[in-house]
């Protein structure tokens, strides 16, 4: 006898939806981040802040964590000369791109998870 199996693995839609959420939160930080670098390119000595999440995740997974156990941390970027503003413009708006895109993925997500529910409730 024959057993069927599936041709996609199961998603874990607990946690999709969980990963998906953190990634958000991490992108909203990741923006603000960049607006705040962007909006004190001219003040002198003003150090650029940076959102760390990627790295973090990393880690936690070798170690055996989750992605409960991650949070972004944001933190200032003290490199050049002390006294030197270092806001690269181009960077920062190469960051929001980035950032913008990755939102539209993430929301799609949700998106599609939501609309997937939707249609098992309803039938439709």
């Amino acid at each position: 006898m024959l057993k069927w199996k599936p041709a996609n693995p199961m998603i874990d839609f607990d946690r999709d939806t969980a990963f998906t959420q953190k990634m958000l939160d991490v992108l909203g930080a990741r923006t603000k981040a960049a607006l705040h670098n962007v909006a004190n390119q001219h003040v002198a000595g003003f150090k650029r802040y940076e959102v760390r999440f990627e790295d973090l995740l990393r880690d936690a997974e070798a170690s055996g964590g989750g992605i409960d156990s991650v949070e972004p941390v944001t933190q200032r970027d003290e490199s050049g000369p002390a006294g030197q503003n270092n806001v690269v413009l181009m960077e920062e708006l190469a960051i929001l791109g980035k950032t913008s895109l990755l939102h539209d993925v993430m929301t799609r997500r949700a998106g599609s998870y939501f609309a997937t529910l939707n249609k098992a409730i309803l039938g439709r």
